[in-house]
């Protein structure tokens, strides 16, 4: 998908995301409200039911006191006369709605019964309503038989004094909640629930289709949820109703269809998402106008930095705007103009520095050649003046005379020593630059290789007045693996080099110990010491270190390029630390052969 579709559907996308996003959001925010809505209009039909009620309870309860005013049965109490009394009580509970009614004495037993058997039997199981009828004229409250739900009235009959309770059971049904809801402003479902064990059962409802699974009742106050009942959400209220001692506990169950209240907002939220529908259609429209005006560019510049990549630096178009990409692509232009001037630069500089490579490495190989040329041609004549040397010295041929001429023979053959082993450490330098060096494989003792390398310069540290001290490693048995005279030399011009640039009085301290698979040799001394920045330089061939005794000490800068080449010749490391004032120290590891690994563990 090219740049410029991506960018369209980017902004599309991102469009719709915002306006779903906020048709959810009000959606989500308007049902949340409305729940809060719903919550508090149930709380207030709750308080209206209960209050709807009592208020029927009170007209019920001046149709009972209308009874317990009646003369003929205040006649037939004083003459206990049973069949009166329960004539007069059926008459009377037909025409207030009551299915029972109950002729009660002031000792709690029952006289007359219409629900019960025709003899006088039992006793009023709810004594504090009785109290409460002594005391108020009235006594009410909420009882179940059964499934069934009665509101029970109990008012006293007196004559002045109470003789007897008049007992009215009222039944709370379907009837009578529709009756409640009709006299009520609201219209919302009504149900009541009796208790058995822990699960409630509904006893009375306005409609069929109330919710079942109504919220779990409290114990005190109220509780409000949203349920769902055939696929339809509903916010119900439940609360528990105040009963008698002998009742069941008895709930209030009032609903309210959320479809109800919702179905005002979710016409708004009709014409709220076909605004939004054509919010997202002119959105689209503008973005594809931004990338009409944008991308097409952009494509034309990603070409050209395509050509540029591949090397192809010739002009690039230039967009005529006035903007910020009209900005980058001239300055593209510019650049791919200098790109081209500096490669044709870089290609002419590398074609030139290819042919000084080219010319360094033959002079290299030339004064490789030239250094094992010349080296082999003046050994031979150095090989003759060393010998004859020799021979002036130990008066081969007879006495010399003066005893000075012997002294020119020994300088003849020092000084021709010393040039014939430069020669020989030159002519191993060029050999290792071209890989020609042969190194001895043989078995070499540690401990006596490193104190005949020191003992090499004992008596040049005790000319130049410096104290010399070796401590070697007890291990007796520490062996290394290669060529001993180039080993030996190769510590010597370590050693060598440290008592050169040893000031008078001063120590050079020589020391070794054996670590695991490593023979390890420390050369330290309290000289000159090295700058860190010269550090690495002095190992490199043919350097020599500028210091305060230069003026004293002649070299050639070939004992320590020798060393390295040697000690890693045998597979071993050589490094500096030193500080400038504070004197140098020489590390060199160099690996044990295997006999003397096998002997250590």
């Amino acid at each position: 998908m090219s740049f410029r579709n991506r960018l369209a559907l980017f902004l599309i996308v991102t469009l719709v995301c915002v306006q779903a996003a906020t048709a959810v959001f009000t959606y989500v925010y308007l049902r949340h409200d409305l729940e809060e809505q719903g919550k508090r209009e149930l709380a207030s039909n709750m308080a209206a039911f209960t209050r709807q009620l009592d208020f029927l309870s009170r007209r019920a309860s001046d149709g009972v006191e209308v009874l317990a005013l009646d003369y003929a049965l205040r006649e037939a109490i004083a003459a206990r006369n049973e069949g009166t009394e329960l004539s007069a009580l059926r008459n009377h509970g037909m025409r207030i709605g009551a299915t029972r009614m109950m002729l009660i004495g002031l000792d709690g037993a029952i006289a007359a019964d219409t629900g019960g058997p025709s003899r006088r039997s039992g006793v009023f199981a709810d004594a504090p309503l009785l109290e409460a009828a002594t005391l108020n004229d009235r006594g009410t409250a909420l009882i179940t038989e059964g499934n069934r739900i009665f509101w029970v009235i109990v008012v006293p009959v007196r004559a002045p004094l109470p003789i007897a309770f008049i007992a009215a059971f009222i039944p709370v049904d379907d009837v009578l909640l529709r009756k409640i809801r009709e006299i009520s402003s609201s219209q919302n479902a009504i149900m009541l629930a009796v208790r058995q064990g822990n699960a409630w059962q509904p006893a009375a409802r306005t409609t069929g289709d109330i919710v079942p699974d109504f919220p779990p009742v409290p114990e005190t106050g109220e509780n409000t949820a949203l349920v769902t009942h055939g696929g339809a959400e509903y916010l119900a209220i439940a609360a528990p109703l105040e009963t008698a001692d002998s009742s069941r506990p008895i709930a209030a169950i009032v609903a309210l269809p959320l479809e109800n209240a919702l179905s005002a907002y979710r016409r708004l939220m009709t014409w709220m998402v076909a605004v939004l529908s054509l919010s997202v259609a002119a959105a689209a429209g503008g973005a594809a106008l931004i990338v009409r005006r944008f991308a097409r560019p952009l494509e034309v510049l990603a070409g050209t930095a395509q050509r540029i990549a591949e090397g192809d630096y010739s002009d690039p178009p230039v967009i005529h705007q006035s903007d910020e990409i009209g900005r980058l692509s001239r300055a593209i232009a510019n650049m791919t103009r200098a790109i081209a001037e500096r490669e044709t630069a870089l290609t002419g500089a590398m074609e030139t520095a290819e042919l000084a490579r080219s010319q360094a490495v033959k002079a290299n190989e030339a004064k490789s050649h030239f250094l094992a040329n010349m080296s082999h041609e003046l050994r031979t004549p150095l090989n003759a003046i060393v010998g004859f040397g020799e021979m002036l010295e130990q008066e081969v041929l007879g006495p010399l005379g003066s005893g000075r001429y012997l002294e020119y023979a020994r300088h003849i053959r020092e000084s021709g020593d010393h040039l014939r082993g430069l020669f020989e450490r030159m002519l191993e330098l060029a050999d290792a630059g071209s890989r020609k060096l042969d190194i001895a494989t043989d078995p070499v003792p540690a401990s006596e290789l490193l104190r005949s390398a020191a003992e090499l310069h004992r008596s040049l540290a005790k000319k130049e007045n410096i104290h010399l001290a070796l401590h070697i490693a007890p291990d007796e048995n520490a062996s290394l693996r290669g060529d001993a005279l180039k080993l030996r030399q190769a510590i010597a011009n370590v050693i060598h080099n440290a008592i050169k640039f040893t000031p008078a009085k001063g120590t050079v301290a020589i020391s070794s110990m054996v670590d695991n698979t490593c023979y390890r040799i420390r050369v330290s001394d309290t000289g000159v010491g090295i700058l860190p920045e010269l550090q690495s330089l002095v190992l490199q061939p043919f350097h020599r270190l500028r210091s305060a005794l230069d003026g004293q000490h002649q070299g050639a800068g070939l004992g320590l390029p020798y060393a390295k080449v040697i000690v890693e010749s045998h597979g071993g490391t050589i490094s500096i630390s030193s500080e400038a004032g504070h004197g140098t120290v020489v590390a060199i590891d160099l690996p044990l052969s295997l006999g003397a690994v096998s002997h250590a563990a």
